[in-house]
């Protein structure tokens, strides 16, 4: 893939942990890169390799000689605008980090939904699958794109991403006052979110296992009608291992990190009645599911659950919700840029028929 046509230089975009990742596998097969591209004017070296802005660097050398590895792994940045910068300033290739893993599946760090490509290829069935239970045409359009994106990491397939993360405006509108349990709590940022668009809530349970988060969130909730627990949510009353090094992306580990408590959903709200509860909690999604069967059984929530901290989430979760045969309608919305913040609505059927003439559902 590097040396298909000789370039005299590879290159990595992105100067930061995706970035230096991409250089350290690399390095383990000796192939050295002669720089990092940045954005960032404050950087000029990373463990003694230059560091450049795109500009800069074509400036000062053939562009057209160079090979660029995109090393960008994040919610926030447009790599399709940056993919596109790069070509404008004529570099010989561009790699999507799609593209990398797919020639070096060996031996790669954990990266969410980034795997090998053929593992979508190899699960298309239950992908179709998925898709002929979404409720509306943005849904199916969207896993269409998601999917091609994870296959080929061509960033121009994937749509804006939409508004209003865990209560779209084109979804039936949650039903109000909001019973509300907020998994994956991190500063209160969602129940702020919410508020902020009008939506008004009779209760609020949180779950947020790091200290300091907790520590915002419990001054956040204001005059709310809300219980906060400081810990985790899963299938069963443990003690676990949490890194909260990445901040809102902190995440449950099988050794080291900061103990932490986890509970089931059942035993800590047990006559709660939530109307929605929401789940963005690093992967521990399926799990947290089943410690709140009961809870969905007998209250029939609806939910907004996370599905892009692992690759099979995608379908996975879908296929485990819709096991439970609880009449559920399911739509899938993404929030962030790269497939990231990929959510699956499930909406509880009394909700559904409530406002179907706000959702498409042909």
């Amino acid at each position: 893939m590097l040396d298909e046509q000789n370039f005299k230089h590879v290159l990595v975009y992105g100067a930061r942990l995706a970035g230096q990742r991409v250089q350290a596998y690399l390095a383990d097969r000796d192939v050295r890169i002669s720089a990092f591209l940045d954005r960032d004017a404050s950087l000029d070296q990373v463990d003694g390799i230059p560091v450049a802005s795109a500009q800069d660097w074509a400036a000062s050398h053939d562009p057209a000689s160079a090979c660029v590895i995109i090393g960008l792994f994040n919610n926030y940045v447009d790599v399709g605008e940056v993919v596109a910068q790069l070509q404008q300033l004529g570099y010989g290739r561009v790699v999507s980090l799609v593209e990398f893993v797919r020639h070096f599946p060996e031996g790669q760090p954990f990266r969410y939904w980034l795997v090998d490509p053929r593992y979508y290829e190899a699960n298309a069935d239950r992908i179709a699958h998925l898709r002929e239970n979404l409720a509306d045409e943005t849904s199916r359009e969207l896993l269409d794109r998601i999917v091609d994106f994870r296959i080929t990491g061509d960033y121009l397939r994937l749509p804006a991403p939409s508004p209003r993360q865990y209560f779209p405006e084109d979804l039936p509108t949650w039903p109000q006052p909001l019973r509300f349990i907020d998994c994956g709590a991190y500063t209160g940022d969602t129940v702020e979110e919410m508020r902020a668009s009008g939506l008004f809530f009779e209760a609020v349970a949180t779950f947020e296992p790091n200290l300091e988060n907790y520590a915002v969130l419990v001054k956040s909730q204001g005059n709310l009608n809300a219980v906060n627990f400081p810990c985790g949510v899963s299938d069963g009353n443990r003690q676990v291992g949490f890194d909260g090094a990445l901040g809102a992306g902190g995440h449950l580990v099988e050794s080291g990190g900061e103990t932490v408590t986890c509970v089931r959903l059942d035993d800590a709200l047990p006559g709660f009645a939530p109307t929605l509860i929401k789940m963005d909690i690093e992967g521990e999604e399926p799990a947290a599911l089943e410690g709140a069967l009961q809870l969905l059984r007998q209250y029939r929530p609806n939910l907004a659950v996370s599905i892009y901290h692992r690759a099979e989430h995608l379908w996975s979760i879908f296929e485990q919700i819709d096991g439970y045969g609880l009449g559920y309608r399911f739509f899938l919305r993404c929030h962030a840029h790269s497939s990231f913040d990929t959510v699956l609505y499930a909406v509880a059927p009394n909700d559904f028929e409530r406002c179907n003439g706000v959702a498409t559902h042909a």
